[in-house]
């Protein structure tokens, strides 16, 4: 049983590390398509708001979508079991 935080430690590290990735990977991909949309190097409201419809709706996101979905579950469950044990 004393071994059960540090675990969840280690687990809530990497659970927050892939989450981060993800989110940085997905705006970054929303930042490119709303540049090549607008053809300037910092699009305007109008395009980033086009662009992360896009990133909602569109097929081609489908698994970047439920990859950060199920990131963010893990990491709240990993959450959830660190302030149980604690």
């Amino acid at each position: 049983m004393d071994m059960l935080p540090a675990i969840l430690n280690a687990l809530l590290v990497l659970a927050v590390a892939v989450w981060a990735y993800l989110v940085f990977a997905m705006v970054m991909d929303q930042r490119r398509d709303a540049g090549r949309r607008s053809r300037q190097p910092f699009a305007g409201l109008r395009d980033e708001g086009r662009s992360w419809l896009h990133w909602l709706r569109s097929s081609d996101h489908h698994r970047a979508r439920w990859r950060l979905v199920w990131a963010s579950l893990i990491l709240l469950a990993v959450i959830a079991a660190r302030t149980l044990v604690t």
